[in-house]
């Protein structure tokens, strides 16, 4: 450092930037930091020329960040310039002024990089302001219609029912199941409110703070109150929710509690908008109906879209529909099968795998689907094995009949790869967990993400149990499933552009779906098995990382951001092009994007690009 120039971590700990960092971090920025001194105009960083392998943090001053399509943008004290470059190793796409005298501080890329994993926190802050900046230039925002958009006063339940901390655990808990009701306000001496009482809270209390009946509700653990005005609009209600990760909202008026608002009550607001579909879904009696129902799908996905205020909760009403449609089917098919061979000679379940086992299905799903069967009467007789060959045939059939095509790749009941008896199924995930190679992780990059679809869900369950433990007990497999989503690279390029293909089907676009939302359900894929997490949604998964201090809440939020903006840009896509008779499919030209959406785009291909090389840096084997 510069002797003449008095430099602390006080000053950047009071920056907004800063301000979560201990002091600790901030100081040994400061050690392996280098002054750098502007006057008025000088330039920093000059669009077009090469990144310099550095970071730059303003100390001290004001700097004029010019944009190439000419905004100016005043940055000051705790500003981090670079970091888009530091992230991508690309060239500066912007023109960075000092408007006055200015001291900042430059850090090499390789102490950042060094310093990063030396000190999580700072990773952390980067990955915040990477999910800042999606949030920013959020394409996702729009006006809600639909349920969603109804007043939290209209589904809430009122009054809310409350209680003095000094009770017992025991009254408290017979007012619950008196009222029926999953939550309990505490009031407070001045009758504000304390907190709300859950039965997690009171289980806890026996569990960890051997609380007995008689204890006082004080002893449990209430949950610090969310709260949201009455007058609020239900996605309103879902952000925050979905925001803390809450099962309940105190509803207050002018800081009084007139309600309780939980997410039971907007799930059941939107399965109420949703009950006619699945009405005439249940009713269809032949597949020529389920057909066109599943034409109409698209119709379905627009109003999903514009009635919620995320993407990822339009998908999963959309995935429930194809996967009632396909329940449907298999229900048909069995009537079918059983007017001639009779009934199920014993317990099964049909699968579902890749993004119908995830819940995330858009609007050209294929059949990705197999049959999970009870050997708890040893093996198949030659009778059983035939009911169940037709069956399956008669499944996958009726299926490319409703809309679901053949899949390409044969990932179907009807072949014997994916029809099995539930030790069979056993034995083939202990072989591939056991002996792995690259053939074995693309496998399991596809079939691990199996659910019941329909029949017995018991086995779908041992099944999942066992395939947790074998990970458990030999992790490699993990290892080639990393390397085989390596082939997938996000889609960033020289100049901080968008690369996009150069040959092949989809020339000149960004394949969404590989070089994006893939990669992001693969990382959560692993993180989730190597942790021993049964759920399949990536979502789900990715939040349960977080609960059990996998994954740092910044990453994932950064990424959840990313989720979104990709699976709106790829819906609103396939939504037009089935509305111009096209056939939907992943390929997204930048060109016919706005700048919005490619700025989005670049920046959410920036934070999947960290979790991707988070992944390969501790699953990834020598050959990285």
């Amino acid at each position: 450092m510069d002797k003449d120039i008095s430099i602390n971590a006080a000053h950047l700990h009071n920056t907004e930037t800063f301000s979560g960092l201990s002091p600790e971090i901030i100081q040994g920025l400061l050690t392996h930091s280098k002054i750098k001194q502007l006057s008025a105009t000088d330039t920093l960083i000059q669009s077009g020329n090469s990144y310099q392998h550095q970071l730059f943090i303003i100390y001290q001053g004001t700097l004029e960040r010019h944009e190439d399509d000419g905004r100016i943008k005043l940055v000051s004290d705790g500003e981090i310039l670079g970091l888009s470059n530091y992230l991508d190793g690309e060239k500066y796409n912007v023109t960075i002024r000092s408007k006055n005298n200015s001291i900042l501080l430059c850090l090499a890329e390789t102490e950042v990089k060094r310093l990063e994993l030396l000190h999580p926190p700072l990773a952390n802050l980067f990955n915040s302001i990477i999910a800042k900046r999606i949030k920013q230039r959020s394409i996702t925002t729009h006006t809600v219609t639909g349920p969603l958009s109804r007043k939290v006063h209209e589904v809430m339940k009122s009054p809310i029912i409350t209680t003095s901390k000094d009770i017992t655990l025991g009254e408290a808990f017979k007012i619950m199941d008196d009222g029926k009701i999953g939550a309990l306000g505490v009031i407070n001496e001045n009758n504000t409110l304390f907190g709300v009482l859950t039965y997690a809270g009171i289980a806890e209390a026996f569990v960890n703070n051997k609380a007995t009946a008689n204890s006082k509700v004080s002893k449990a653990t209430c949950d610090i109150p969310r709260t949201i005005e009455p007058e609020a609009q239900l996605w309103q209600a879902n952000e925050i929710l979905d925001q803390f990760g809450s099962k309940y909202l105190v509803v207050v008026e002018q800081n009084r509690p007139v309600g309780l608002l939980s997410q039971t009550d907007i799930n059941k607001t939107l399965l109420a908008e949703n009950s006619e579909l699945q009405k005439s879904i249940n009713h269809a009696s032949d597949y020529l109906s389920l057909r066109r129902i599943f034409d109409q799908l698209v119709e379905h996905a627009q109003q999903f879209q514009e009635s919620t205020s995320r993407p990822n909760q339009a998908v999963n009403r959309l995935s429930n529909a194809h996967l009632a449609i396909q329940n449907r089917v298999i229900q048909l098919s069995l009537h079918e099968t059983e007017q001639v061979l009779g009934t199920a000679p014993r317990q099964y379940t049909v699968i579902i795998m890749g993004s119908g086992g995830r819940n995330e299905m858009l609007l050209n799903p294929d059949q990705d689907n197999g049959i999970i069967i009870s050997d708890s009467q040893g093996q198949l007789t030659k009778k059983e094995t035939e009911w169940f060959k037709t069956f399956t045939n008669n499944v996958n059939i009726n299926l490319d009949k409703a809309g679901y095509i053949l899949c390409p790749g044969d990932i179907m009941a009807r072949n014997p790869m994916y029809h099995k008896l539930l030790s069979q199924w056993k034995e083939q995930i202990s072989h591939l967990v056991n002996k792995p190679n690259a053939k074995a992780a693309r496998w399991a990059n596809i079939i691990f993400d199996f659910d019941s679809l329909y029949g017995e869900q018991d086995l779908a369950v041992a099944l999942r149990q066992h395939l947790l433990n074998e990970v458990k007990q030999q992790p490699l497999l993990l290892e080639y499933m990393v390397e085989d989503d390596a082939e997938g690279r996000p889609a960033l390029g020289w100049f901080n552009q968008l690369v996009t293909s150069s040959s092949g089907e989809g020339k000149g676009s960004i394949d969404i779906k590989r070089n994006g939302l893939r990669i992001i359900a693969d990382a959560a894929r692993v993180y989730a098995l190597s942790e021993g997490i049964a759920e399949n949604n990536t979502l789900k998964r990715l939040d349960a990382l977080v609960h059990c201090g996998r994954l740092s809440p910044e990453l994932v939020e950064s990424v959840r951001y990313a989720y979104d903006e990709l699976l709106n840009i790829l819906l609103t896509h396939q939504i037009q092009q089935v509305q111009q008779n096209q056939s939907p499919d992943k390929y997204i030209y930048p060109e016919q994007l706005t700048e919005q959406m490619r700025s989005v785009l670049r920046i959410s291909m920036r934070a999947i690009k960290r979790l991707q090389d988070q992944l390969q840096g501790e699953f990834g084997r020598s050959a990285f």
